[in-house]
């Protein structure tokens, strides 16, 4: 049995890993969407210029990017809560330990169920896209830690990805520092 086993522990390992993956990745795209499609740059930032077009500040409404962040946080937390079954198929050549056998063979079906947290960060950038003109970009990184519960183990995953949030093409000189409000991180690469 142990050595069956050591033959299929890499594999369900794998298979668990990639379900948890492809289950957050979706579940992070469709709700990260759902939320902006409320939103656009102007809801999140007000470029105030001076009388000759160049811009003096970029005011973030921190508020109001504080409460998408913990709407998307929660709409995620909460999907990843609701799908918490889930089954995987091993093909029985697995078994043999051989790997081009891997793949053929009646399919064993193993339930997992998963459990997790979501972290979130927001990260702006500032890229130079000609004279006069800089692209303003805001995306929220984020990272759901996930613990797949099985009959056999727990393994562990931590599932990161980048969604863009806002951007803009800011028309007029920016200086070369702004204001980096917190939980951002400004590059000025202009």
């Amino acid at each position: 049995c142990y050595s069956i086993w050591s033959f299929i522990n890499p594999i369900f390992e794998r298979l668990c890993e990639d379900k948890a993956q492809s289950v957050a990745t979706l579940i992070t795209n469709e709700e990260t969407t759902n939320i902006m499609k409320i939103y656009n740059y102007e809801t999140f930032f007000t470029i105030e210029k001076d009388n000759n077009g160049n811009v003096q500040m970029i005011n973030a409404n921190v508020l109001k990017i504080n409460q998408v962040i913990s709407d998307i946080a929660i709409n995620i937390q909460n999907r990843l809560d609701d799908k918490q079954k889930n089954s995987i198929y091993i093909a029985s050549g697995a078994v043999t330990g051989v790997s081009f056998l891997s793949g053929f063979g009646p399919k064993i079906r193993l339930s997992i169920s998963s459990s997790g947290n979501v972290d979130t960060d927001l990260r702006s950038e500032f890229i130079s896209q000609g004279v006069n003109q800089t692209m303003h970009r805001v995306y929220l990184d984020i990272k759901t830690n996930v613990n797949i519960l099985t009959s056999f183990k727990t393994i562990q995953k931590t599932i990161e990805n980048q969604v863009l949030i806002a951007e803009n093409v800011i028309v007029g000189i920016i200086p070369s520092t702004y204001y980096n409000f917190e939980g951002t991180n400004g590059e000025d690469e202009s």
